[in-house]
């Protein structure tokens, strides 16, 4: 599976409506082996923080939480 059906998974796995979480694929170079590296980052809107469980793998691929956007 890929990470794009991975992130889709994730988000029926949550369980929760929309406006409670942001997910996106994330990509970022691995400085020590220069290769690319995507990670599924999840950020929770602080009013389901406790509502909402982000795992921390999805189907084998690396989950991340991070922080809800100031402002959003």
């Amino acid at each position: 599976m890929n990470i794009i059906e991975a992130a889709q998974s994730l988000i029926l796995s949550l369980n929760s409506p929309a406006i409670g979480h942001a997910i996106y694929v994330n990509t970022d170079v691995d400085p020590d082996t220069k290769e690319f590296v995507q990670t599924i980052h999840v950020a929770v809107r602080p009013t389901y923080l406790n509502k909402i469980k982000v795992p921390s793998e999805q189907q084998g691929h690396p989950v991340k939480q991070v922080p809800w956007p100031e402002g959003a």
